[in-house]
């Protein structure tokens, strides 16, 4: 009986791959892992979802304008599906998330969520992504009245984050 090294999965490659344009800023090296229907799950509210690779990659170039220093960990990767967690800077906050990702049988991302923590982090990178993307999606207006929505909300969450440990 001989031992055979395991193959590498399509799927563990693109992961590979992916954290690696991650860690660069790279939304074009992005796009050419995704799938044509790729479906990006906000990290922020279930109300949006990004669909298509056009869509997809455009949001990762705007991810990539906010964030500072991600860096990746070893991901795991199980048939067609992996995960791995990075770390990274949001206009001087600290974040910490998981990238949960699903491929085809082409390695393609087909899907792609994320989930996000600490609370100082998430509430940083929602006072500054979503009117990013909304400028781009919607024009300046709506742009300027998401950032008015979402900074006094992160200044309070952040604030909440601050003393709220206290009475614990």
């Amino acid at each position: 009986m001989s031992i055979t090294e395991p193959t590498r999965s399509s799927a563990s490659a693109t992961i590979d791959a992916l954290r690696a344009a991650g860690e660069r800023g790279d939304a074009d090296a992005v796009a050419e892992l995704l799938a044509p229907d790729v479906v990006f799950h906000s990290p922020m509210t279930t109300r949006v979802t990004f669909t298509g690779a056009q869509e997809v990659t455009a949001l990762h170039r705007d991810i990539f304008a906010v964030l500072d220093d991600v860096v990746t960990a070893e991901p795991i990767v199980s048939g067609d599906a992996g995960t791995f967690t990075f770390s990274a800077r949001v206009r001087g906050a600290e974040l910490e998330a998981m990238n949960l990702v699903r491929c085809n049988e082409f390695g393609r991302i087909t899907e792609c969520t994320v989930y996000i923590r600490p609370l100082p982090g998430l509430a940083t990178l929602f006072a500054t992504l979503p009117p990013r993307v909304s400028v781009r999606r919607r024009g300046p207006l709506t742009g300027a009245l998401v950032a008015v929505l979402t900074r006094p909300l992160a200044f309070v969450l952040r604030t909440a984050d601050r003393c709220a440990p206290a009475f614990l």
